[in-house]
Formats: structure tokens, sequence, C-alpha cells
């Protein structure tokens, strides 16, 4: 603050001077450089990012994806700022008469854009349309705590007032109509939260007008209590005698004491029959909910406290995968089938609920035992029945692992061979949620990677994935969750537990936006820098600083407002502090000073100090709805409830009309598909029968070709058809030889300038006709056949409907008996589908060899025996109720 004594500086008064102004000179160059530092920083940050993003914006091009952020760019850009938006606006006008915006507080200022251009119309045409349009936005700012998502409580006070000033303008009716009347809360709780936020220089935020907040009571006469707890402070870890360290006892964690005081309280209430006044019946776990701001340190504690008094829980309402004993059973039980040298993991299989042996076995198995622990398993196998179990059980979990699926072999672990019922038995039921979503990523899993159990126990462990748990539930369970989480719900006992800290438990913001910039014109977004070491102390990152713990501030006090307004009846207040005691503006200060006087000593359970607010019960108690009551006794299930689900109508998968062959049974009654030798892969596709054994090389490509050239040559001038066909096959068919192009093209040609074949390519013709047909079984009750192919061509000849298909047998047979019989099921379906298609119509077929060439018509009587046989394909493989998928 200063550079000489007063003495000196009167005495030097030159010098004092030079030396302040050196000093300021100096503190100008720190500043400079900080910015600088900082500037550095962000650009390099820029860099990156845009690397990054870059990368991940080409992936998603790859894969023809969009993200939410995505749909969210893409629906602004579609409805405003470009040419196309007016005719979009067009349409969608005549279609939309009414918008409901719900939970608008929670609207970030991109998703207003889209509200605001679609309810545009609505104002700017008012008198030209008759019917009644109206904009509907529900929100309650003091509930905005989601600004992580993008929610700005200014937005959204500015679009209230701004569709006001265009109803306005457009003479409309607007109204305004404040949620002030609470139908949940009692009297005492909703006059804690007023009180609590009435001075609005201590909870800042609340809403964007900086209104008082004054709640009515709908629930008048009924009885409830604010209840605040002293709360557990951090204790010195006693003092021990270094030569006996083995009497050394840890300080117990305040989280933990404050834990089990709660989980004793909700003992004892429903120990006693704790009653519950505004519905006159006792208290039960699923009246209670536990809320904290963050879930460490105090969700884990809490859970393992009520578990230890036997008080049903439903767990936290996020949970980490890789944390879960079930989830690490069956991770274990992949390990060791995919590696039995494993010995530890096939201890940990063993000893899981999927096997079920316990310590003693184990000890007979692993103790002196010489080798693998697999081999002494088998070896102990005739010692005992639990043994011969777990090995053999073992071995044929072994010889599927390696030829199914992830999700099939798991899903048949646990739901055929009873393995997630022995899991929750013995996990309890908040291990079913693991297990699900267990299951749900080795589905995704098979989706999109070539399934195998090594690949899928990599997947699972390279990314620490958690579960979301649906905690609005009817269950007879004490809830343990986040405010964030709880938003939307309610409960007649709310305990806030987590009060004496305003730390976010998230990793420290170094991001800050900075309103000394501004971008470039047209540029989106808000300028920010990075606020790296070295960088602290400048006057702009200060003030960002400054700013956003302010925003920090407000939301933690909406938070704290959505958190008192979930119970119904009571409010319990408690805390645990750090070493440092509580944080300057934490909750349990707030509330604590707001109701001071308010409060009145009282005893709590077992004998416990606490401060309370209550108001006894005036009127008569009413249950809110007896048959969706939390804790109500459970009635008796309906008769459906224990009968199984009726069958499902079968569906089946599409067949194409050339690979029916497969399905037709062969001298031993057995379909092709079915036949061991010929097994496939549940997701492979049924065998498509070849040309002909002596067909070259390349054949489909020589195919392919020769079927696109008939298609699309016909629709040109016949003097361009040979250069035509050249310059096609040059550039589709590199892959042939040139002497296997020239003769694609000559036998072509022959086709299309032979008179012969000249009616079936005349302007009566199609190429390439599509077909999807449901054909009825004349025969038997079922699932109609489903067929979908495409017809090579379609000729109409009058009274008859000709189909041909092209062959490219090279040599083909002579004689309509040599005909392939996979080509016959296939024009027997193709004719089957037509008659439906042109019923009273004559259907002829005939293939159309390319080599030669030749047209062979197919008698309609070697067509009937076919058709009689394909109502005896055995399709019951492609039936989704049966046993294959």
């Amino acid at each position: 603050k200063s550079l000489m004594t007063k003495g000196l500086a009167n005495q030097h008064a030159d010098i004092d001077a030079a030396a302040g102004m050196a000093q300021a000179q100096f503190m100008g160059l720190i500043e400079e450089r900080r910015g600088l530092r900082a500037i550095d920083a962000t650009i390099a940050l820029h860099r990156l990012a845009g690397a990054v993003l870059q990368r991940y914006t080409l992936a998603k091009a790859r894969r023809a994806a969009l993200d939410y952020e995505d749909l969210i760019a893409k629906s602004v850009y579609l409805l405003g700022g470009q040419e196309l938006a007016a005719w979009v606006m067009f349409k969608l006008d005549r279609g939309i008469d009414h918008i409901l915006v719900d939970e608008a507080q929670d609207t970030s200022p991109e998703q207003w854009q889209i509200v605001k251009s679609l309810a545009a119309e609505f104002f700017s045409d008012a008198g030209a349309r008759s019917e009644v349009r109206t904009l509907f936005v529900v929100g309650d700012e003091k509930q905005s705590i989601y600004s992580f998502q993008g929610a700005d409580l200014a937005q959204f006070d500015a679009m209230g007032r701004a569709f006001a000033d265009m109803a306005r303008a457009a003479g409309l009716n607007w109204q305004r109509i404040p949620l002030d009347l609470s139908f949940r809360t009692v009297s005492p709780v909703l006059a804690a939260v007023d009180a609590v936020f009435a001075d609005r220089s201590r909870t800042p935020g609340l809403t964007a007008a900086a209104d008082i907040v004054r709640h009515g009571v709908h629930r008048m006469g009924h009885g409830g209590l604010v209840e605040v707890w002293p709360t557990e402070v951090a204790d010195d870890a006693p003092n021990v005698d270094a030569w006996t360290p083995l009497e050394e006892e840890a300080a117990r964690a305040p989280a933990e004491r404050l834990a089990e005081r709660i989980a004793a309280t909700i003992r004892g209430w429903l120990d006693n029959g704790e009653m519950l006044a505004s519905e006159g019946r006792p208290v039960t776990a699923g009246d209670i909910l536990i809320l904290v701001r963050k879930r460490r340190p105090f969700a884990g504690p809490m859970v393992a406290a009520l578990k230890a008094l036997k008080i049903d829980v439903a767990g936290a309402d996020r949970l980490r995968l890789s944390d879960q004993i079930a989830v690490e059973d069956l991770l274990s039980l992949g390990d060791f089938l995919t590696l039995p040298e494993d010995d530890l993991s096939l201890a940990e299989v063993l000893k899981s609920p999927l096997i079920g042996l316990d310590d003693d076995d184990l000890m007979a198995l692993a103790v002196g035992r010489k080798g693998m622990l697999w081999k002494s398993l088998i070896d102990h196998a005739d010692d005992n029945t639990r043994f011969r179990s777990a090995a053999d059980t073992l071995k044929r979990w072994r010889s599927r692992a390696d030829f199914v699926p992830p999700f099939e072999f798991f899903a048949s672990i646990l739901d055929r061979e009873g393995g997630r019922a022995k899991l929750l038995a013995r996990l309890g039921p908040e291990a079913a949620d693991p297990i699900d979503e267990f299951l749900n990523l080795a589905l995704s899993y098979d989706d999109a990677a070539p399934p195998s159990l090594t690949g899928f126990l990599a997947y699972l462990r390279e990314a620490d994935r958690e579960v979301k748990r649906d905690m609005e539930h009817g269950r007879n369970e004490v809830r343990v969750m986040t405010v964030h989480g709880a938003k939307g719900l309610e409960a007649p006992i709310v305990f806030l537990p987590d009060t004496c800290s305003t730390a976010t438990g998230g990793p420290v913001a170094t991001l800050f936006e900075l309103d000394c910039l501004a971008l470039p014109d047209g540029a989106d977004g808000k300028p920010f820098v990075w606020s790296v070491k070295g960088t602290s102390g400048h006057a702009a990152i200060n003030a960002a600083k400054q700013k956003r713990t302010l925003r920090e501030t407000e939301e933690r006090n909406r938070l704290l407002y959505v958190a008192m307004t979930r119970a119904r009846d009571r409010l319990y207040i408690a805390g645990f502090e750090g070493k440092n005691g509580q944080s300057a503006g934490c909750w349990y200060e707030l509330i604590s000073t707001a109701l001071g006087d308010q409060l009145k000593d009282a005893e709590g359970h077992a004998g416990a100090k606490v401060r309370r607010i209550a108001e006894p019960q005036a009127a008569h108690p009413k249950p809110r709805d007896s048959s969706q009551k939390q804790g109500a006794a459970a009635s008796a299930p309906p008769p459906w409830f224990s009968r199984p689900a009726p069958r499902e109508v079968a569906l089946s998968v599409p067949l194409a009309p050339s690979r029916l062959e497969a399905y037709a049974p062969d001298e031993t009654g057995e379909p092709l598909v079915e036949q061991p030798s010929r097994r496939r892969a549940a997701d492979e596709e049924p065998p498509a029968p070849p040309p002909a054994a002596q067909s070259t090389d390349h054949r489909f490509l020589r195919g392919t070709l020769t079927h696109a050239l008939l298609q699309h040559l016909p629709t040109l001038a016949p003097e361009s058809w040979a250069k035509a066909a050249s310059g096609y096959l040059a550039a589709r068919g590199e892959a042939l030889s040139p002497a296997a192009r020239k003769s694609i093209a000559a036998e072509t040609l022959a086709i299309l300038q032979s008179a012969q074949f000249a009616p079936l390519f005349g302007p009566r013709s199609r190429a390439e006709v599509p077909i999807v047909a449901l054909i009825a079984n004349p025969k038997r009750k079922g699932p109609p056949l489903k067929l979908i192919g495409q017809l090579d061509r379609l000729v109409d000849l009058g009274d008859e409907v000709l189909i041909v298909d092209y062959k490219t047998n090279r040599p083909p047979p002579t004689k309509v008996e040599q005909v392939a019989a996979a080509y016959l099921f296939q024009l027997a379906a193709y004719r089957l589908a037509l008659r439906e298609i042109y019923a009273g119509r004559v259907i002829k077929t005939a293939l159309l060899w390319t080599d030669g060439p030749r047209i062979m018509p197919i008698p309609d009587a070697l067509l009937d025996e076919y058709t009689e046989r394909v109502w005896d394909l055995d399709v019951s493989y492609l039936d989704a109720s049966g046993g294959h998928s």
C-alpha cells in the first residue's frame, strides 16, 4: 500500500512520487500480463475445442446422426432466418391452433425462439381466422433450477412481457395468472417458506422482478410442523498412546452420525405408530423423502443407515453401475468364462447368488489345490451335490458363451435359469434397476458391434455408466434423492440434511463469460475467457467471477425453495458441518435466521433437543386418495395378476421369393435352415441359391449389371444403346475383365435388338417392379405369408399378365424339368402375389435366359405343384413368437 514511511516520504517527496508512478505502471503491466496469459490460454482452448468439435461433427455426418442440440438448432433454422421459413410457417399455421409450453421456467433461449416463431402467426393474423387460438405458458420462475441445461430466468420474464405486448398490439386478450395458492403444503411449512424469502437482500434471485413471495393456503386446518435440529459437528480424532496403535479409533464423520440419527427417528416412528395427523393414519416409509443438494457425501451413508435398521429404502436416485454388486457378479462371471484361469473371478462367481457356495465350500476347493481353482472344482465335483451342480452349471454356460450374443446369453441366465431371482433374494429389490440397465447395455452393444463376450466386457468397463432410477413410485419405501431429481414430486414428510455447505460438489469452473467484450456482428454466443493459473486478480476476470457467484447464489436460493415446498405436512431441517464449520449463506443459516424467534424449544426423538414451529390438526383428517395413498395396505391383486399373459398374434418376417427353397422340407422332413449341418447364426440371412454350380467368378456382379442394362437401356434411343452399355460397364464393371464386359454388352444388346423379345420391352411393360404381399394360407389357420420382392419385368398383355425373370446361368438348362427348384418357388410366389393384384386375369410366368438368349415359359401345372409346396414351407423360423431371432 505504501512504498515509503511517512517521514521518509515527506523528506523525499519527489522519490515517493516517482515510486508511486512506477508502482502504478508496474501493476498495469502485471494486469496486462495476466490478461495476455488468459487470452493465450483461451485461444489454445478454442483451437483444441474446434478440433474436437470438427471431429464430432464429421462423425455425426458419417452416421447421418443428430444430437439434441442439433434438433433445436435445425428447428430454429427451419422456422426462421431463411427463405424456406415462410413456406414452413404457412404449412404449420394451418395445423396449429393451440400451443402449451409446460415447465416454461426451464426453457432455454433457443427453445424460446421456436415457441416465438410458432406463436407469431397467432398475433399477426388475429382477425383473419374465426377459430379460437390460444397460447398457454405454464411455469414458476421460483423453480428455475436447471441453468446447466440452458434455462434462463431472465428470458422467462422477458418472453412473458413480449407475448403480452404482442397480444395487446393485436387487440387480443392476455392474462397473467399468479399461482400463489398452494394445494400441496400446510400452513406452517408455507409460512416458513415465506419467512425465508421475505428479505430479498438475503435470498436474491427467487423472481426476476424481485417480488415478495406470499403463499395462499388451501389446506386450512391441517396440522403440520417445521423442525430445526442442531447440526452435527466434526469431532477431533481422540489422542491415543503411540505405543498402543490398535486401540486407535477413527473419528466418525458428521454425515454418518446425522444419517444414523435420521434413520433412528424414522425407525421410532414406524415402531411406535407415529400418526400423520392430516390423514389420520400411521406414518409409513413411503411417506418420507430425504433430499440432498448433492449425492456425496450424504446419500450413501443415509441409505446404509436405513438398511441397517431394516427400513425399506428405494436407494439413491442415481447409481453408478460399476459399483453395484449384482453387476460386479455378472462381470466376474464373464471374466471367468472368457478366461477360466482367472481364479479370483471364479471364486467371486462361486460365492455369488448365481452359484451360492459359502466360505467353507470355497476353502475346501481352494486350500491346498494343485493348479487352477476351476480344475479343483471339477476334481471335487463328486464330493457333494453342490460342487457337482456348480461344475455342471459353469460347464453349460462355458459351452454357450462363445456362440451366443451377450444379451441373449445373460438374459437366459438371469430370466430363464432364475439368476435374477437369486440376485434379488440376496441383494434386495434395489438390484433390479442395475440388472435391467446391464441387459439394456448388452442389447445396445449387440446392435452396434459384432457380438462377443470379451468385447462386451471391455465396452462395459470403458465408461463410468450411471443409472437414473424412477423415484415417482407407489412402493412403500423411503426415497433418498437430490433436490433436482425431486422437482415435481412431493411427500408428507421431507428431511433436508445437506444444508451447511454452499459447495456445488462439481469441478471448479474456470470458464467465465465477459461483459466487457462484444462478439462481431452476426456471431452467436457470448465471449468467454479461460482463467488459468496466473490470471486470477485481473479486473475483468474478477468481475466475471463475481457475476457467476451471484448467479449461483440465486439458483441455490431457488433450489432451497423447491426443496422446502416438496413437503406436504412436515419439514425437518438438519445439517452436518465440516472442519471449518458452516459456510456463509448456507441453507441452515438462512432458515435459522429467518425463522428466529418463531422456533420454540422442543423435545424430539429419544429426548433430543430441537426447535420447532407446529400447528395442531383442526380439520377432520382426510386421506388424499385411498387407492393411491403412500403406505396404504395393499389390496388383493386382480385375477389377471396371477394368470399368464395371453399369447400375442405371431408376427413374421417378410420372405424374399428367391429364398423360399431354404424353408422347404427335404427327404428328412426338416427344412434346410434347420438342418444341423446347415444351421445358421440367429442374425444370418437364409442362403441364396446360386444361379448354377457351373457359374463363373463374379456371377453376381454379372447378373447385377445385366439386370441394370435391361432396365435402363429400353428407356433410351436404340441407336445409343451400344455406347451407353459400354460406358456403364466401364464405370460399374471394373472388377470384370474387358472380355467379360464385352460379353455382357453383346448379350444384352442381342436381347433388346431381337424382334422375338420386343413385346417384353414395349410401352405396356415395366422394369424392376417392387411388390409386397400378405397372402392368407388357404390350407391352415395361422399368420399369413408375407412376401417382399422385385419383379425383373412385368408385361401387360391385355387378358394376361406376364412375369419375366432374368437368369444369367451359364450354360442355361434346356428343359423345364432342369430348372432349379428355387426359381420355381420364386415364380410361384410372384404368381400368388399378382393374383391378389390382378384378380380375374391370367398370370403367366417365364424365365429369360440371357445366355443364348432364350425365353422359357413355365407350364401352369408345374407352378401349381410348387404353389402347393409354398403352403407347406416351414416359416416358423421367422415367427417373432417362435424360438428363433
